[in-house]
């Protein structure tokens, strides 16, 4: 089964320029090319895309899938324990940025409370509105 990028992608539901994209980098190769210089991929190829596609899902940065994809080249028992230490470390990752954005959100409840904007009859700026100088950072 020999399948050109726009039958591959909509095969495992990407972006002929996705597809393309991956094999620039390496991610997956073309297994040749037609007579008319198409690249072709066979099912091989097709399951690495899906595999790809399912991984960014989770949300692995294509560095991370190039290491799992390594890992899977000696099957499922390497890939694993590689999947686990991965997800661990999104795990963390989620848990930090969901305290970043809850102590961001208690600072803007706490900015919009202090100001009451709507009951404002401006702000005092001249020529151009500073109602948000003092809005808190993330």
């Amino acid at each position: 089964m020999a399948l050109t990028v726009k039958q591959v992608a909509d095969r495992v539901g990407l972006p002929s320029r996705t597809v393309r994209y991956y094999d620039s980098i390496g991610l997956v190769r073309a297994e040749e090319r037609s007579a008319t210089g198409y690249r072709l991929y066979g099912a091989e190829e097709a399951e690495r895309l899906l595999f790809v596609r399912r991984a960014k899902r989770l949300g692995f940065s294509l560095e991370e899938i190039r290491g799992l994809m390594a890992a899977a080249q000696g099957g499922c028992g390497a890939t694993v324990p590689e999947l686990e230490r991965l997800l661990e470390g999104k795990v963390e990752e989620i848990d930090a940025k969901i305290a970043e954005l809850t102590t961001f959100r208690d600072r803007l409840i706490g900015y919009h409370a202090g100001k009451r904007l709507s009951e404002r009859n401006g702000c005092g700026h001249g020529a151009f509105c500073g109602c948000l100088d003092d809005v808190p950072e993330p």
